[in-house]
């Protein structure tokens, strides 16, 4: 998949997403009210109603109501529902509280009277949940030593240097993410996590926390506004394309060029009904992590004083999108809720938990040495590539209206870190000749890349009186209801799905993505004068020596496509919070250039690479490509 991939699905899907299919349904046809509708009439859109009810029509008379069914929470990891028997129904027959400011419908036949039929209600163990977890990891060790007849105790030293600064960088990462952010990485402890998140959260009171942030697009902690509209969203990074090296003479080294990556893309349906009614308290946090480390200190020595030589111009980028849209159902027509309601009954809590780790390591720390006279002669050390890509699409449109009869815990969450070590030393000469010689050790790239996209699930509704009722003669088992009820939820048309939950409802996103990579790199070079074969066959062609060590690509893609109810009438008290922290942490980035008389570094670099065949060969057409082997991956799991 390519950089930014993720991201364009979010803008091809986000301009989408409706429920825009118009069924041809069974409609009630009602003889009097402002209900009235033409049953034959099932073109798109649906007809528009001269009157939709509102909570303002609705009396909020508080009436007296049997207590909340009591919250087994002994085992709160598992869905209860799987533990727990069906409970039997009572064959009652419940009404709301008289209120004139609800229109009783009136069923075809009956004349002008209130409430001739019943609706009749269905109830049966059910309420999907799910518990996704998804862990991908790749491990890449493509440690290199290319040293002749050298003491091969250089690639060791650069190993335990690499892993020392590594080891601090990512203890520099831990410590910008809050410790009560330690989140854990399984779906069976999240719900726990985040319970106790949102309890602290009521106990001070609903204070924001610390990183609050008002939701929007921030680019390195700063908010843009306006922000950016795609494709100009992303500063997808690219990886740099394997150059063309062609057959001429002379030394290439590339020992940088990794590319490591991560994307992921959650879209959440599981609880996109039009209504929710929480009986207990309501929390939704949406909150993204980014941080970026690396450490870039270059010694680079050449021998002439014409070489090309680039260093530094790191770039590392975070991006975080809070995007909040209207609920789905917001633009679509009320129905009266149907004669026929369908209840699935979940015993306890509600879990749809999904945890997705991506991890990418990659070791490679290379020590080459070149000498050469009368060859075409390339290293290949480097230009490894990493990937975990992951799509998780949970859930459907299947209920109308949703039951929590403890409090509903909503939590989207992005951890997002690139870590990069990329110290190198660089060493090139000619001996009695003036080579062309370019040298890069920088231009490396870490980029995050996080956006929460929301659909409803803000709209918090005043609490009417007649919910209670409504609860009350659902967890009685009443399977015949006064018509009135009706009117209280908007319906969709044909049967009236709900979801009657006794416990909580979890309902938790959350993406651990990171990169590491050590790179870090010892390159000498020594390129001779061409034989007289040699020097007859190329002409006055220079000879090349070119190191790159850099050029290194890491990123993290990551997007949570929250599809939430429309409305939400909230019993207890309702939070809400978006929480960012983006860091981008350089350790060192220095850089020391040396450019010398050409002969004054011939014998410290002859005696590090000493002499082989290659400078005694006089065939001008001989090429020795040597690719050192970088597809070496071992599975494993970062501890």
């Amino acid at each position: 998949m390519m950089p930014g991939g993720i991201t364009e699905i979010i803008w091809h899907f986000a301009g989408y997403l409706r429920i825009f299919d118009d069924i041809a349904r069974d409609r009630i046809a009602l003889d009097e009210g402002d209900y009235r509708s033409d049953t034959q009439d099932y073109t798109t859109p649906r007809p528009q109603f001269t009157f939709t009810p509102t909570d303002d029509q609705m009396d909020s008379r508080p009436v007296g109501i049997q207590a909340a069914p009591a919250i087994d929470e002994s085992n709160h990891r598992l869905p209860l529902s799987h533990l727990h028997p069906a409970s039997e129904f009572h064959l009652d027959r419940f009404g709301p509280s008289p209120a004139h400011g609800i229109l009783t419908p009136i069923s075809p036949g009956t004349g002008g009277g209130g409430g001739g039929d019943v609706i009749r209600v269905v109830y049966q163990e059910g309420g999907e949940q799910s518990e996704i977890q998804t862990h991908q990891f790749n491990n890449m060790y493509n440690d290199d030593a290319l040293v002749g007849t050298h003491d091969t105790n250089l690639l060791m030293t650069l190993e335990a240097q690499a892993d020392h600064a590594i080891a601090r960088m990512i203890a520099g990462a831990d410590a910008a993410l809050p410790t009560d952010w330690y989140a854990p990485q399984h779906t069976d402890a999240l719900p726990a996590f985040v319970a106790a998140h949102d309890q602290a959260w009521a106990d001070r009171g609903g204070t924001a926390d610390p990183h609050s942030v008002t939701p929007g697009y921030y680019l390195n902690g700063e908010l843009q506004n306006p922000a950016p509209t795609p494709p100009d969203q992303l500063l997808a990074p690219t990886p740099t394309p394997v150059p063309d090296l062609g057959h001429g003479l002379g030394q290439w080294a590339l020992d940088g060029g990794n590319t490591a990556s991560n994307g992921a893309y959650i879209v959440d349906l599981t609880d996109s009904a039009r209504t929710m009614l929480v009986m207990g308290d309501y929390f939704k946090t949406n909150a993204i992590f980014q941080t970026n480390s690396y450490m870039d200190n270059d010694h680079v020595t050449v021998g002439g004083t014409g070489a090309s030589i680039t260093t530094g111009g790191d770039q590392a980028t975070n991006i975080a999108d809070f995007v909040q849209h209207p609920g789905v159902y917001e633009t679509m027509p009320s129905y009266f809720a149907g004669p026929n309601w369908s209840v699935d009954v979940v015993h306890g809590d509600y879990f749809n938990v999904r945890a997705l780790v991506q991890s990418n390591y990659l070791s490679d720390n290379n020590v080459t040495m070149q000498s050469s006279s009368s060859t075409h002669y390339e290293v290949h050390a480097g230009q490894n590539e990493l990937g975990n890509y992951v799509l998780i699409n949970d859930g459907n449109f299947n209920y109308d209206l949703v039951i929590v009869g403890g409090s509903y815990h909503g939590m989207n969450v992005i951890f997002q870190n690139n870590i990069l070590y990329n110290n190198d030393t660089v060493q090139i000469a000619g001996n009695g000749t003036s080579p062309s010689q370019t040298i890069s050790t920088g231009d490396n790239q870490l980029t995050n890349a996080a956006t929460i996209e929301n659909y409803g699930g803000t709209k918090a509704l005043a609490w009417n009186s007649d919910f209670n009722d409504l609860i009350h003669n659902i967890s009685g088992g009443a399977t015949e209801l006064d018509p009135s009820f009706g009117q209280l939820i908007a319906g969709n048309g044909g049967t009236f799905h709900i979801l009657y939950v006794t416990g909580n409802y979890y309902d938790v996103n959350a993406v651990w993505q990171t990169n590491i990579v050590s790179n870090a790199n010892m390159a000498i070079q020594l390129q001779g004068s061409p034989s007289a074969v040699t020097a007859g066959y190329y002409g006055d062609s220079m000879a090349t020596q070119n190191v790159a060590t850099g050029g290194n690509v890491l990123s993290n893609d990551a997007a949570i496509v929250d599809v939430a109810n429309t409305n939400t009438h909230v019993n207890g008290q309702a939070y809400g919070d978006s929480i960012l922290i983006q860091a981008n942490l350089v350790n060192q980035d220095s850089d020391h250039v040396a450019q010398t008389n050409p002969q004054a570094l011939v014998p410290e670099v002859i005696a590090f690479v000493g002499q082989d065949d290659a400078s005694h060969n006089s065939d001008p057409q001989h090429h020795a490509t040597t690719a050192l082997p970088h597809d070496d991956p071992m599975a494993g799991v970062l501890h």
